[in-house]
């Protein structure tokens, strides 16, 4: 008899439970309305008929690229796409997505070799980051689109608004302009476009023109595997540096810009931007410092220097541009500096596996070089000594090269895309950190320490996008990791959930719980409505204070 009252009472609890259960989720829904009840809209059909499209249009859709007389139909008819919503579809952002890893994957050879006929970059390099990189931020993206989009929900309580649920959505800006660099220029243009398509957006891609080979390639590639009404790219079948086609495209109004390349171009971009209030993401450089204490590991830190300062060639934005190295370290260090040349560049170079290019780059860029090689000429004048090399130019590129020199050395006043190292000995962390705050933000900064207190030294009294201890570069190959720059090295960052929220407006959304009666002392609360005196004006300051 217990056995049977115990049984028939367990069941009448989980029925209990199972309708309390049922009744507190429709209440919940009804007032409280989730994330996928707000947002289940997100998952509509999609058009995918693109022959209407190349009907409807005379330049989204079309197989050769838009000429520079058609930026202002191109503009147009992207903007008229991303209205139609096509672009909203989770379906539709996933499929064009693993689209772009197809290309990628189905095309390792053609762009091993563009990029090799453009920069005559080692294959290994162009692999792992025009490549490898790309498929990584691809396929993070399409495994974790639906958790990094849908809405977030707020639970916060607040007195002021109670009762009430909240949430923000994660809406597209639209429209957005993506140019690339000639660097990378698939990884930073491919990697790129996948955060625009996961969030939401439209793109309209302008590549560089430094970079031509890979530039039609990249052109060719995506009219075969992506939805126009997604991606159109401007600028490689134009003649010309690109400056016009820039030109143009900065006259139109974008809903967002994403701008990779020198610090000079991007505050041009931000101010033409500025004109239509339209926010950008710019990704620059600078002169990334390096500090080397006498705690390093001197032969890692050293190594590490010469593979970091020679990745393709110098010209790239992370780079290490000069080490601030403890003068207690400093032949040892530039012993090493010397040794690991000789086996990372020149045993290579003998070996006929060299792992350095051409120097590529605008007639700007170039003109830099030539700069930088006549300062070169000139040392010893303010105290400068050559540790290895001496900067020429050769069929190889630059020559790797090492000099010590002072803080106001020619040497240190602005970026210089080779692969020149700068040393600069110092005898007080504090007063060498001191030096590095009086100078532009840089887009990344080194540490090779074992010791705490001299991190916390120069991590809490310098100011950088990104940072390494113990190595360079990593940092930037994190996908959980945020990249950008601060300051004079960039504004905004991306890399994987990053990518997706870089290209989205964070939308707070508040809805007020009516169910009682409008009239309820909770639900529409008298002391809110003036005039705010006597009984309500001590409540209301109750309320704030309690808020």
């Amino acid at each position: 008899m217990g056995k049977y009252l115990m049984t028939q009472a367990c069941r009448f609890i989980a029925a209990t439970c199972l309708l309390g259960g049922l009744t507190c989720t429709s209440v919940f829904y009804r007032y409280f309305p989730s994330v996928w009840s707000v947002h289940k809209n997100y998952f509509v059909s999609e058009d995918a008929d693109l022959k209407k499209v190349r009907k409807r249009w005379n330049v989204v859709g079309k197989t050769s690229a838009p000429g520079i007389l058609s930026v202002i139909a191109l503009v147009s008819e992207m903007r008229a796409a991303f209205n139609t919503g096509c672009t909203l579809s989770i379906k539709s952002r996933r499929a064009n997505l693993e689209a772009l890893l197809s290309m990628v994957a189905e095309n390792e050879r053609v762009i091993l070799d563009a990029v090799w006929e453009d920069l005559r970059r080692p294959s290994g390099e162009t692999l792992y980051y025009d490549f490898l990189l790309v498929q990584s931020e691809l396929r993070k993206l399409i495994k974790h689109i639906y958790r990094w989009t849908v809405p977030e929900r707020v639970g916060a309580f607040s007195l002021l608004t109670f009762p009430s649920s909240q949430w923000i959505e994660k809406e597209p800006y639209g429209l957005v302009l993506i140019v690339g660099p000639f660097n990378y220029p698939f990884l930073l243009t491919s990697g790129v476009i996948a955060g625009a398509i996961a969030a939401g957006n439209n793109v309209i891609l302008k590549p560089s023109t430094d970079a031509p080979i890979s530039s039609r390639l990249l052109t060719d590639l995506l009219v075969r595997y992506v939805d126009p009404r997604l991606v159109t790219v401007v600028g490689p079948n134009i003649p010309g540096d690109g400056v016009d086609v820039m030109s143009a495209l900065l006259a139109e109004k974008f809903d967002f810009i994403f701008f990779t390349g020198s610090t000079r171009v991007g505050s041009i971009i931000a101010q033409r931007a500025a004109e239509n209030l339209t926010p950008c993401a710019l990704e620059l450089g600078g002169k990334n410092p390096v500090f080397v204490t006498q705690t390093s590991d001197i032969s890692i830190a050293a190594k590490q220097c010469i593979w970091g300062r020679n990745l393709n060639s110098g010209q790239q934005c992370i780079a290490p541009e000069y080490v601030v190295c403890h003068e207690s370290v400093l032949h040892q260090f530039t012993m090493e500096l010397q040794h690991w040349i000789d086996v990372l560049i020149h045993k290579a170079d003998a070996e006929g596996t060299s792992c350095r290019g051409r120097e590529g780059g605008s007639t700007s860029e170039r003109r830099l070089l030539n700069r930088v090689t006549s300062f070169l000429g000139k040392v010893g004048t303010r105290g400068e000594n050559f540790v290895c090399g001496d900067g020429s130019q050769s069929a190889n590129g630059v020559e790797p090269t090492v000099v010590v020199c002072g803080w106001d050395s020619d040497l240190m006043v602005e970026e210089m895309f080779c692969p020149i190292l700068c040393v600069i000995p110092y005898d007080d962390l504090r007063t060498a950190v001191a030096h590095v705050r009086t100078r532009p933000k840089p887009l990344s900064l080194y540490i090779f320490s074992t010791s705490r207190t001299e991190q916390r030294i120069i991590l809490d009294n310098t100011t950088a996008g990104g940072v390494t201890i113990n190595g360079v570069v990593y940092h930037a190959g994190h996908a959980a990791l945020p990249f950008g720059g601060v300051g004079e090295s960039g504004v905004g960052s991306y890399h994987g959930e990053h990518s997706i929220t870089c290209f989205q407006n964070r939308k707070p959304v508040l809805q007020k719980w009516r169910g009682i009666g409008d009239q309820g002392l909770l639900t529409d609360p008298f002391f809110v409505y003036g005039p705010h005196k006597g009984i309500k004006l001590n409540l209301l300051r109750a309320v704030g204070m309690l808020s």
